[in-house]
This record gives C-alpha cells, sequence and structure tokens, in this order.
C-alpha cells in the first residue's frame, strides 16, 4: 500500500512540473521579474540571456522552469522505479499493468502509447532487470527510451 500511495504522490508531483508560468520570454530570472506577457517581455528574455538563469532553470526546475525541470522528472522516475522495483518487473514481464502504465507516464507517454513504452521495456525485461538492482533498471530504462 506505501509503494501505491508514493507513487500517486510522484505522479501528481510530475504533473506539476509540467505547468508554466511565464511569458512569451520563457522562464528564467526574467520571467519573475516582468510577468505580463506584453513588451516587458523583451526585458525579461534580456535579463534571462543577461545572467544565463533560463539554462538553470530548466536544468533544475527554479524560476519559473518548472515546466521541464530534467533534474526534478529524472528524480521522479528514478524514485518511482526504486520503491516499485519488483511491482514494476513482473508487470513488464506480463506487459501490462498499474506500474508500468505509471512509469510510461513518467516518461511523457500518452496514454494512446503506453503500450510501445511498455513492449520496449519487455522485449528488453532481461537487460533491464537482470541485475536485480534498482539504480541499473533506471539506467538501463534511460538507455532504452533514449536511443527511440
Amino acid at each position: 500500500m506505501k509503494k501505491l500511495l508514493l507513487s500517486a504522490v510522484l505522479l501528481a508531483s510530475a504533473g506539476a512540473v509540467f505547468a508554466a508560468d511565464y511569458g512569451s520570454a520563457g522562464c528564467g530570472l526574467g520571467s519573475l521579474a516582468f510577468k505580463e506577457n506584453n513588451g516587458t517581455q523583451i526585458l525579461a528574455a534580456t535579463t534571462n540571456g543577461t545572467f544565463g538563469s533560463q539554462t538553470f532553470g530548466i536544468t533544475f526546475g527554479t524560476s519559473n522552469c518548472n515546466a521541464k525541470g530534467m533534474v526534478k522528472v529524472s528524480m521522479a522516475r528514478e524514485s518511482f522505479i526504486e520503491a516499485n522495483y519488483k511491482d514494476l518487473s513482473r508487470d513488464v514481464a506480463a506487459g501490462k499493468g498499474e506500474y508500468v502504465t505509471n512509469l510510461a507516464k513518467l516518461y511523457g507517454y500518452t496514454p494512446e502509447t503506453t503500450w510501445k513504452f511498455t513492449q520496449l521495456l519487455q522485449k528488453n525485461h532481461t537487460r533491464v532487470f537482470a541485475a536485480n538492482n534498482a539504480r541499473n533498471a533506471v539506467t538501463e530504462i534511460n538507455n532504452l527510451v533514449s536511443g527511440l
């Protein structure tokens, strides 16, 4: 039950990761200083470029750059895999289940494309889960998904 609760919390937080709160200049220090989406967006873009806050923000999910905070998403995926390793392995072997479906969501798959993710992992089950190590599974899944 704890694993399922943790999974629900991680998925809920992942949804928040994909919410944007900035104007046309994008996220960064400029989005905090110039919130209006009008002529001040030029100043916002200049501020972002001058201080380099947009690159840092996108990587670490700061300065309104939580839309695709790569570190946050990566940590959510890793935490999910570690907390649900055995259940995930079982679901992947079966080619279906709530754990593999929820992991697919964390990797950005839609309900219509989840089957592709599940099939990819099922075909590579030995590669992903043979070491019986959650960290190895994280690395292997990331390698498989990035190779698409």
